[in-house]
C-alpha cells in the first residue's frame, strides 16, 4: 500500500509539475506599429500577424495603426520612447532612418541577427535595397516596404475625352495638354499628385526636373530645393491648380476624388495598386512618373524599413522571428500582392509565380526601379521641422503664392535648422 501510494504522489507530482511547466511557459507579447489603413495594406498585415502567430504560438503580435503616416507614426514613437514604453517592432519611413538611429534608442537589426548567427535576411535581399536601411556601415532596420511613384489614370475618362488610353501622356506638356481636353469634356481636373507633409512627391518634382532637396557642403548640409529648378517644378504645379487643371487635397482626399471618378489621375505610391484595383468601377490603368521634357526620372523610394526598440531581451528576439517571417518569401507574396510594394527577397517570385509579369500595373513601378534615388531626411535633432518648413512652402505656393518666394523662406528656415549637421547615410 505504502508503494502504492508512494507511485501515486510521484505520479500527482509529475503531472502537477508537467502542468507547472505548460502554464509557466510564457507567450511573448510584442507591438508592431504600421501605417497601413484597411484601404492600404491594413488587410496584408492582418493576414500575416495571423499566419506567423499560427506558425509561432509562444510569440502574439499586436499590430496597432499609426495616424497620419510616418510622421504621425514618428511623433507618437517619440511620445512613447519618453514614458519608456516603445513598441517593439516600427515601421520608420526611409526619410526618417537617419533621425530615428541617431535620436532614438533601439538595436539595429545586424547586431539582432548576428547575435542569433543567422544572416539569411541579408543574403536574401537585393544588395541594393540593402542600402536603404543601412546609416554608418550597419543595418540599422531591414528594408521592407519600397514602392516609388506612378501616375494611376482613369481610361475611362481619357477616352471619354477624345484621348487614347493606350497611349497615355509621358511628359508633364503632354499631360497639362491632355488635362484642357479632359477639363473641356468633362468638367474635372485631369491631375492630382499627392499632397503630403513627408514631402515624398515633392522631391519627385523637384528632382525629376533636375533640382536636388540637399547640397552636401564642407561646412555642413545646405537645403537646395529653392534652385531655379525647383522653383520652376513647383510653380508649375502651383499654375496647374490655379488654373484648374489639377486638385489641390490633401491625399486621402485626393485618393477619394480619383475613386469617386472626380479627378482622371492619382500620381502617388505603387503601394495603393491592390485597393484600387479592387475599389474602382472604372477601366485602372496605369503609367510612368510624367517627365519634364527629356530629363530623367529621379523618384525617390517609398516606403519603410522596421526597426527594433525593445528593451527586453525576449521581446527582442520574438521581435526579430517576427522580422524574418515579414522579410520571406511568403511574407513578400502575401505583402506584394496585397499592396502593390515591390518585394526585398530575391526569392519572392518563385512563391509569386507569374503574378509581377502579368500584372501591367505592377509592371510600371518595377520598370521605374532604375529612377529611383534615396528618399531625402534633413538631418539632425530638427530634421521633423524641417520637414514641416517645406511641406508649408508647398502648401502656400499651391495656394497661390509664388514657388519661389515660398520656397526660399522654407530654406532660410531649415538652414538654421540642419547648420553644420553633415548630409548621408
Amino acid at each position: 500500500m505504502r508503494l502504492v501510494v508512494a507511485l501515486l504522489a510521484a505520479l500527482t507530482l509529475l503531472t502537477s509539475t508537467g502542468s507547472m511547466v505548460v502554464a509557466q511557459t510564457k507567450t511573448v507579447t510584442i507591438e508592431y506599429w504600421h501605417v497601413n489603413t484597411a484601404i492600404f495594406g491594413g488587410p496584408a498585415v492582418k493576414e500575416l500577424v495571423e499566419r506567423f502567430q499560427a506558425l509561432n504560438p509562444g510569440i502574439k503580435v499586436i499590430e496597432r495603426f499609426q495616424p497620419n503616416t510616418y510622421t504621425g507614426l514618428l511623433e507618437n514613437l517619440q511620445t512613447r520612447i519618453a514614458a519608456n514604453n516603445p513598441p517593439d517592432v516600427a515601421q520608420i519611413g526611409y526619410l526618417y532612418v537617419d533621425y530615428a538611429s541617431k535620436n532614438f534608442p533601439y538595436i539595429s537589426v545586424q547586431d539582432l541577427m548576428d547575435q542569433e548567427h543567422n544572416r539569411g535576411m541579408i543574403r536574401d535581399a537585393a544588395p541594393s535595397a540593402l542600402e536603404l536601411g543601412r546609416r554608418g556601415g550597419k543595418l540599422v532596420g531591414m528594408p521592407y516596404a519600397i514602392s516609388n511613384i506612378v501616375t494611376f489614370y482613369n481610361a475611362d475618362m481619357l477616352k471619354q475625352s477624345g484621348l487614347d488610353p493606350s497611349k497615355p501622356p509621358r511628359t508633364w506638356d503632354e499631360w497639362i495638354a491632355a488635362a484642357k481636353k479632359i477639363k473641356a469634356a468633362t468638367g474635372k481636373p485631369g491631375i492630382y499628385v499627392q499632397v503630403l507633409d513627408d514631402n515624398w512627391s515633392t522631391q519627385a518634382m523637384i528632382e525629376s526636373n533636375g533640382g536636388r532637396m540637399l547640397q552636401c557642403t564642407p561646412k555642413g548640409a545646405v537645403p537646395a530645393f529653392d534652385s531655379p529648378d525647383g522653383v520652376q517644378a513647383i510653380q508649375m504645379w502651383s499654375d496647374l491648380v490655379k488654373q484648374g487643371l489639377a486638385m489641390n487635397v490633401l491625399w486621402n482626399q485626393g485618393e477619394q476624388a480619383f475613386r469617386e471618378g472626380q479627378v482622371a489621375t492619382f500620381i502617388t505610391t505603387i503601394a495603393k495598386r491592390q485597393t484600387l484595383q479592387e475599389g474602382v468601377k472604372f477601366d485602372l490603368r496605369a503609367t510612368e512618373f510624367p517627365r519634364f521634357g527629356n530629363k530623367p526620372l529621379r523618384l525617390p523610394a517609398g516606403g519603410n524599413v522596421l526597426m527594433v526598440f525593445s528593451q527586453d531581451p525576449d521581446k527582442r528576439l520574438a521581435a526579430l522571428k517576427f522580422i524574418e517571417y515579414l522579410e520571406s518569401p511568403t511574407g513578400f507574396a502575401i505583402w506584394t500582392k496585397g499592396t502593390g510594394y515591390i518585394p526585398v527577397n530575391v526569392h519572392t517570385p518563385d512563391v509569386l509565380g507569374d503574378f509581377l509579369q502579368t500584372n501591367p500595373i505592377e509592371r510600371v513601378a518595377i520598370d521605374q526601379t532604375k529612377y529611383v534615388v534615396p528618399w531625402t531626411s534633413f538631418p539632425g535633432t530638427k530634421g521633423l521641422q524641417a520637414q514641416q518648413a517645406l511641406f508649408g512652402a508647398l502648401q502656400r505656393s499651391l495656394g497661390g503664392a509664388p514657388a519661389s518666394q515660398a520656397l526660399h523662406e522654407a530654406a532660410q528656415s531649415v538652414s538654421t535648422m540642419i547648420a553644420g549637421e553633415r548630409c548621408g547615410v
